[in-house]
């Protein structure tokens, strides 16, 4: 298997002006692992150690009154497993607004925080996360928390689901692909590509595993997205046996998207203007932007329902919170 060099910077030139970029090398393609190989490197995947990235839905006037979406996602710290590394990180993902209800108006708040673990090849080897809703005004609800893992075995992963007095376990058979490799393991990445309504897994983060830091002039790929499901609180009948229907994950939990650079631009994110490269998905998301150390800065998403007006998923910089 051939290895990307430990703390690599390569000078490459991405703008018609010829502008050099500087970038740290995690190659995203089968057989060309990260440049972090082991704990005491300083990258992993293009994070360092304790780095955090936060994101938002803007701009402020596509969102409904009392509105906030956000997003992060923190390297906290990368462990050996045998010859290789994995690296851990703790994701969060919170909505907040007000709405309506029979009763008058309420604030929702919905909570979800969890941890993964990926190897050197940006593919998921578990995950495990919880959510928590809450209503308060004049309609109050406390709801419960439910939580789910998910844990690669052999060629499939396994679910356990738990809810108040419950708990179940499936299996998730994993699409074919091309690029996907179960041996590494290699070719898949947990992202859900959705423009409608941004969730827990539509963290641009995420989408960044799938593309390598280094840059060329033209790049395309056909790419496996992982999106997992969510526990219900109440779970029927009808409930587990979609969960057991293996044919049927094969819809839920999987979508095939093809990434294709297309251009480069300079582009305001928040209050500084940034040199990008333009990444178009195919599919629902209209598009993503990502700067020269390889960070996703931005991720277009369709207009809100109620708003009309065309939202974004950007980048939050350290002194914006």
């Amino acid at each position: 298997m051939r290895r990307s060099l430990g703390r690599a910077i390569i000078l490459f030139g991405v703008l018609a002006a010829g502008l050099a970029v500087v970038v740290s090398v995690h190659p995203a393609a089968v057989g060309e692992a990260s440049a972090a190989e082991s704990p005491g490197v300083d990258l992993f995947l293009g994070f360092e150690v304790g780095e955090e990235r936060r994101y938002a839905v803007g701009p402020d006037d596509a969102l409904r009154d009392g509105e906030e979406i956000t997003w992060s996602v923190r390297l906290e710290r990368v462990e050996s497993a045998g010859d290789r590394s994995v690296g851990v990180f703790e994701l969060a993902h919170e909505h907040k607004r007000y709405g309506i209800s029979g009763r008058g108006p309420m604030f929702v708040h919905w909570n979800y925080s969890g941890e993964m673990r990926i190897n050197a090849f940006g593919f998921p080897e578990s995950l495990s996360f919880s959510m928590f809703e809450q209503h308060t005004g004049e309609s109050q609800w406390r709801g419960e928390i439910m939580s789910a893992d998910y844990t690669f075995v052999g060629d499939e992963y396994r679910k356990d689901v738990r809810v108040p007095d419950q708990q179940w376990e499936f299996t998730v058979p994993i699409a074919t692909h091309g690029d996907r490799d179960l041996s590494v393991p290699a070719g898949l990445f947990l992202f859900r590509p959705e423009a409608a309504d941004a969730d827990f897994f539509t963290n641009p983060a995420l989408l960044g595993f799938a593309v390598p830091d280094v840059l060329p002039d033209s790049w395309e790929q056909r790419t496996l997205f992982f999106g997992p499901t969510y526990p219900v609180l109440y779970p029927s009948a009808e409930y587990v046996r979609n969960e057991r229907d293996r044919r049927g994950a094969l819809r839920r939990y999987w979508s095939k998207n093809t990434l294709k650079l297309d251009g480069s631009a300079r582009l305001e994110i928040g209050d500084r203007v940034l040199n990008v490269r333009k990444l178009d998905i195919s599919g629902p998301v209209r598009g993503a932007y990502i700067d020269e150390f390889g960070r996703v800065v931005r991720m277009d998403i369709d207009p809100d329902p109620w708003t009309l007006k065309n939202r974004h998923i950007r980048l939050l910089f350290p002194t914006e919170y």
